[in-house]
């Protein structure tokens, strides 16, 4: 009868291996959080947008006074980077829109960055 072969009480390469997850964890884990900020920047843009489109008579309004209520709101939240002049009024099929529309460029590593590009459109009544 054969004899079956005892399993080591202990698997070679585990120490090794738990440690190179760590490290892929980690680095992924730092890309997320150098990313983030961007998505909460825009969740603040559009939710300032949404706020003005349902405080003020938003049909009404021009494009200059449309942008300097968003300003407020992005200085009120510290919002950098950001260029007013993406804030634009188009005509769609007749319909006046207000879109927001821009890029975000976050560095990873070295010379490594990643862009990220918001579009967002809102109604103007």
């Amino acid at each position: 009868m054969k004899q079956l072969s005892r399993m080591p009480d202990r698997q070679q390469g585990s120490m090794y291996s738990m440690v190179v997850v760590l490290i892929l964890v980690g680095v992924i884990l730092l890309e997320v959080l150098k990313i983030a900020p961007a998505y909460i920047d825009n969740n603040v843009i559009t939710n300032a947008m949404s706020t003005i489109a349902a405080n003020n008579d938003i049909a009404a309004m021009n494009i200059r006074d449309i942008r300097a209520d968003l300003y407020k709101t992005f200085t009120t939240n510290n919002i950098d980077g950001f260029s007013m002049e993406n804030v634009v009024v188009t005509k769609e099929n007749g319909k006046e829109y207000i879109d927001i529309n821009y890029e975000a460029r976050k560095e990873l590593f070295y010379n490594i960055d990643a862009v990220i590009k918001f579009e967002n459109r809102f109604d103007k009544f």
